[in-house]
Formats: structure tokens, sequence, C-alpha cells
């Protein structure tokens, strides 16, 4: 029996895509394969840097907010077809685990929805650290002036504990959920000159925490 006249143009229209296709494929499984290269290339080249950076120490964590937010910013500008939230997931992913190729470095988390505070941590902090709680703020902090630590403090009760803060620790950043309230704040040994542009940083905003 003959096929429907549709039936064979709807065939024909597969047959006519299946290369083009096929040859789109290729293409992105290529740009895969480069893309992992790259990758590859970053993660040795923080190797190298943590080598260089260990005959020099300072006290300070090896993370470097301010470079992070300039990297986030310049490529976020350059991207045409990339959302800037694409752009900031990769970015921090990679940097995360540059970091971690470095040198091990913690997050140290206290608050009482740990749950909730984990989601946070991760989109702002990416997924290569190693997280573990901290019972008291003390603690947190304690760790954070020690240890290759971070402690991320939750503003869900008195914020007293930054008036004594230890001077060799600063307030880095803000953590916010997904509806853009501040909940956490970032604790860690930066030196100065890597504190990322941020308004009013080192003081909380206005009745959180309080």
């Amino acid at each position: 029996m003959q096929r429907p006249q549709s039936a064979q143009g709807d065939d024909s229209d597969r047959d006519s895509l299946r290369e083009p296709l096929a040859t789109l494929r290729d293409q992105i499984d290529r740009l895969d394969e480069a893309l992992l290269d790259l990758v590859e290339k970053r993660l040795a080249a923080a190797q190298t840097i943590a080598a260089l950076k260990s005959a020099s120490q300072d006290g300070h964590l090896k993370l470097r907010p301010r470079r992070e937010q300039a990297i986030v910013a310049r490529l976020a500008g350059r991207a045409a077809l990339a959302p800037r939230e694409l752009v900031e997931a990769l970015w921090r992913e990679l940097m995360a685990y540059s970091l971690q190729a470095q040198v091990r470095t913690d997050l140290v988390l206290h608050g009482n929805d740990l749950p909730s505070l984990t989601a946070c941590v991760r989109q702002r902090f990416g997924s290569a650290a190693q997280l573990r709680s901290a019972a008291t703020v003390v603690e947190a902090l304690a760790a954070a002036a020690s240890e290759e630590a971070v402690a991320i403090v939750a503003l869900d009760e008195e914020a007293g504990w930054i008036d004594s803060l230890d001077k060799r620790l600063s307030i880095f950043d803000w953590l916010r959920d997904a509806q853009g309230e501040v909940v956490a704040v970032a604790v860690g040994r930066i030196p100065v000159e890597e504190m990322p542009d941020h308004p009013a940083l080192g003081t909380l905003p206005k009745g959180a925490g309080r």
C-alpha cells in the first residue's frame, strides 16, 4: 500500500534535518571538550598560584572576594547571549573549585535554619567547599580566626557579637535569600585591599539581626 503523501513529506523533512542536526551536535561535543580543557588549565593555574602563595604566609585566607566580584562583572558585561545569572553561577563554581585547588577552605555555618542557610551559602560560594555547623557564633568565629575557614553567621538572633569582632576578621559579604533579604553574613580573614565593593560592608542592613 502506498503511504499517504503527507507521511512521505514528513519523512523527507526529518531526513533533511538529520544531517545539520548531527553536524551541530558534533560541534557542541567539540565545544564541550574544549571547555573541559580550559577548566583543567584553570585549575592547574590555581595550583601554581597556591605554590607561589605558600612562600609568603600573611595570615589571610586565599579567598579573594574583590577579584571574584571583578571577574563576574567583567564577564557578565562581555556576554551577549548568556544571562548574568548563568555567568555568575558558572564562574562561582569555577572559582570555588579553583580555591579548593589552592587550599582546602571550609565554610562554618551557624544559624537556626541550616537547610535554608546552606542553600544561600551554596548559591554564593558554590559546591566545592566542605560545610560544617557550629553550635554557637563564638565557635564559628573562632574557626574563621584560626583556620582556613569562613564563618557564615545567620542573622536570626542578636548580632551584638559584631561589636566585639576579632580584629583579624572582617564581614566581607552579605548572603541573601530568594526574596533578596539579607539572612547571613560571611566573616573571614580578608585583607583590606581584597574587600569587595559593597555598600556599608562591615555593618548590617537596617533592622537585620537586631
